[in-house]
């Protein structure tokens, strides 16, 4: 319920913006860590991205894009604990507001500008191994209340659109902030970082 609000009030919020010239639609795949001088060791792990952007065009190379993105973000890491591998899954889930100039010619298109995420739901899941490759999952925690409320980042993309309003981009997106507001790592140096590769319809496109 709390990331449908979280949505709802983020796409209400679009909406009055003015930039309903062209809507859209995207989703992917992210890759995402944590960075910082407190990170050590951490993993990238796989997650997704999906949501609605609305396009609008200054001139006929500069344009506005705003987006609203359910992300799903985080880290790995492993340690050894008495012979036993031990794997720590952080899970944090963000819907993600970025406010982009967007830069397009000839189908390519580059996006650059500020980012404010808004928690939604984070867990901490700690799966052991054996020495004889059994798993067990011991424990799986709610830690939603652990992050701050609201994140801060930049984003850059670069990709492609042809002429049917199907596009492509990748996308790099760095934590201006630490992430962390209470618990173990509150007073960490830990700042999401994630890549992302996406694919989009642009309704009513045309170049």
């Amino acid at each position: 319920m709390k990331r449908t609000v979280l949505l709802l009030f983020c796409l209400t919020v679009l909406a009055g913006t003015g930039f309903a010239q062209q809507v859209g639609i995207k989703g992917g795949a992210t890759y995402s860590t944590f960075k910082g001088g407190d990170t050590d060791n951490y993993k990238y792990r796989l997650g997704y991205t999906g949501g609605l952007f609305l396009q609008r065009h200054i001139g006929s190379l500069v344009g506005v894009q705003v987006e609203a993105l359910y992300t799903s973000k985080g880290a790995l890491r492993e340690t050894v604990v008495a012979g036993n591998l031990v794997e720590e899954n952080v899970r944090l889930n963000y819907i993600d507001v970025p406010v982009l100039l967007h830069l397009s010619a000839g189908g390519l298109f580059v996006d650059l500008g500020p980012q404010v995420s808004f928690i939604s739901n984070a867990k901490y899941v700690v799966d052991a191994h054996s020495n004889s490759g059994d798993k067990t999952v011991t424990s799986r925690t709610d830690i939603t209340d652990n992050p701050y409320t609201v994140d801060f980042a930049y984003v850059g993309s670069i990709g492609y659109r042809a002429s049917n309003g199907i596009g492509l981009e990748v996308r790099y997106t760095g934590g201006l902030k630490n992430i962390d507001d209470e618990g173990a790592y509150v007073r960490a140096e830990r700042r999401n970082s994630s890549f992302s590769l996406m694919a989009s319809y642009l309704l009513s496109y045309s170049r």
